[in-house]
């Protein structure tokens, strides 16, 4: 069982939330929060801690003077809400190469887990491949050790059956939180169709697509000669006969593959985060700074 380090980030609901369960995002309920939210009469919020004697004043002489039937206002705040992340986790047999692979998956399971329940949000998890992977799905929940849990499925996940990542779409059909932020963790090397049916299935909620980026091209020899490739998605070994056009070729096809992966984002106005390596807290940190700026 690997220790894994309790990295974290942090972050913020771009939306207000609307629920009754107190959290550190901003609701759109009143209830005991901290940001304001406006006078009430004393008849209608009968909440004596709250009168605000210098508005009450104030408002009874703007209104002819103190009587009788002077009112009495309190103070009104929003409630802070709770959200639920949910971590769609590609378990697909691309994902076990190059620069990607599980172990860095667990990683960011265990980040993202122990970054929400220590806010005192949810965590949930939904693996995929060619299906909704069932043995590596995590209902919402606030359990605090569930962080190592969530990792160590993913480290001791069985390899992926067949090739495909279309249990994506399924995976995505498993979320039912009211509000969620969706980390979508992926090599993204898959039918650009599956990511559009996804992200239209997830418009109403906030979705941080994380894309690992193979170096796979950058590996073949410049040079004209046999070369032994491996299929990423069936594992397959194929002899070939590689020349510099080829290599070309193929990261032509690379190229095209990302842009339109990146039209696709930009069409359900999502910003993704690239990276080739470890997913680090401050990195997830300063991307949610650009989120709240943008």
């Amino acid at each position: 069982m690997t220790a894994f380090k309790h990295d974290e980030f942090s972050y913020r609901y771009p939306h207000n939330v609307y629920g009754h369960v107190p959290g550190s995002h901003s609701g759109s309920s009143l209830g005991t929060g901290d940001r304001f939210a406006g006078f009430a009469d004393l008849f209608d919020y009968p909440d004596p801690r709250r009168i605000d004697i210098r508005a009450s004043v104030r408002n009874n002489m703007a209104n002819g003077g103190i009587s009788a039937n002077d009112r009495w206002l309190v103070r009104r705040f929003q409630q802070r809400s709770t959200v639920t992340l949910w971590l769609l986790a590609d378990m697909s047999k691309s994902m076990s190469v190059s620069n990607v692979n599980h172990q860095r998956l667990a990683n960011l399971a265990h980040m993202i887990a122990h970054s929400a329940i220590g806010l005192g949000d949810k965590f949930a998890l939904a693996g995929f491949d060619s299906h909704w992977r069932q043995d590596i799905s995590i209902m919402p929940t606030r359990q605090r050790n569930m962080s190592t849990i969530a990792a160590d499925l993913i480290e001791q996940a069985a390899p992926a059956s067949a090739p495909g990542s279309e249990g994506l779409i399924e995976a995505a059909n498993m979320i039912s939180s009211p509000h969620a932020m969706v980390f979508l963790a992926s090599d993204f090397c898959c039918d650009i169709s599956i990511i559009e049916k996804t992200l239209r299935k997830l418009s109403h909620y906030t979705v941080i697509p994380i894309v690992w980026q193979h170096d796979d091209v950058d590996h073949l020899p410049s040079h004209a000669g046999w070369t032994e490739m491996r299929d990423a998605e069936t594992g397959q070994h194929h002899a070939v006969w590689m020349r510099p056009t080829m290599k070309k070729r193929w990261q032509s096809a690379m190229d095209e593959h990302f842009e339109k992966l990146s039209t696709c984002f930009m069409r359900h106005r999502i910003r993704p985060l690239l990276v080739d390596g470890e997913v680090t807290g401050e990195q997830l940190t300063h991307y949610f700074m650009g989120m709240k700026k943008s």
